[in-house]
């Protein structure tokens, strides 16, 4: 068995720390635990990188995407979180009629969620909330109208952000939990780009189509919605 060897960003969280047992003192682990390290484990990497005041890219520049999807993750969390304290719904239910005349008991944080969704994308696309939540199901075929296209961001937001239940968004929003789950992979695809994409090229419901790349604005409204859960932003 070879020597051991110390990937570079582990060692320079032990340097930044001042050393093994320092760094495992503000973890709340024995020393011999970080001293048998080769890297630095993605699960416990964010408490490692904050024990010893350095980023976590420098830890684990490998791991530089996932990093930084876990920080939007997080941002988005304490959003959602600082959102239900704001609104006072967390918790909070009441009982709604559907449409085949039986009651079911909703939770008012999701409701909450759904039409801060709904202003948020009316507002991104200049249209009124009412003209969104009430645009016609989209049929086959033909180009959604802006109120449309306006609803289709909104659930995206609701169920990658709000993390609401498709039934659920669908049950306020009056359409199918199909078209709800079918907003949100169009708009995580949209947002996230073609991962398996191979030589540029996916294949989708068994046709070939050219990769699509991140979609930068997606991200950015995402953040503006975000902060405005947070009541960060007007």
């Amino acid at each position: 068995m070879g020597a051991f060897e110390r990937e570079a960003g582990m060692q320079a969280a032990i340097d930044a720390a001042g050393g093994v047992r320092p760094l495992a003192r503000r973890l709340g682990v024995h020393a011999s635990s970080i001293s048998r390290m080769r890297r630095a484990p993605r699960d416990s990497l964010f408490a490692l990188a904050r024990a010893a005041g350095v980023e976590p890219e420098t830890v684990r520049p490998d791991l530089a995407d996932w990093i930084e999807a876990e920080r939007r993750r997080g941002w988005m969390e304490r959003a959602r979180a600082r959102f239900a304290i704001s609104s006072g719904l967390d918790g909070a239910s009441a009982k709604v009629s559907r449409k085949s005349g039986e009651a079911a008991v909703m939770d008012l944080l999701d409701l909450g969620l759904v039409v801060a969704a709904v202003r948020f994308a009316a507002g991104e696309r200049g249209l009124t909330p009412a003209a969104v939540m009430t645009a016609p199901r989209g049929g086959a075929g033909g180009a959604p109208t802006p109120e449309q296209s306006a609803r289709s961001l909104a659930m995206g937001l609701a169920v990658a952000v709000g993390r609401v239940s498709s039934e659920t968004t669908a049950q306020i929003l009056g359409v199918t939990r199909q078209a709800v789950d079918n907003a949100a992979e169009r708009y995580l695809r949209a947002r996230d780009g073609d991962d398996d994409a191979e030589d540029g090229r996916v294949i989708e419901r068994g046709r070939l189509r050219k990769a699509k790349t991140a979609d930068d604005s997606l991200w950015d409204a995402q953040r503006r919605f975000a902060a405005q859960l947070a009541g960060e932003g007007a």
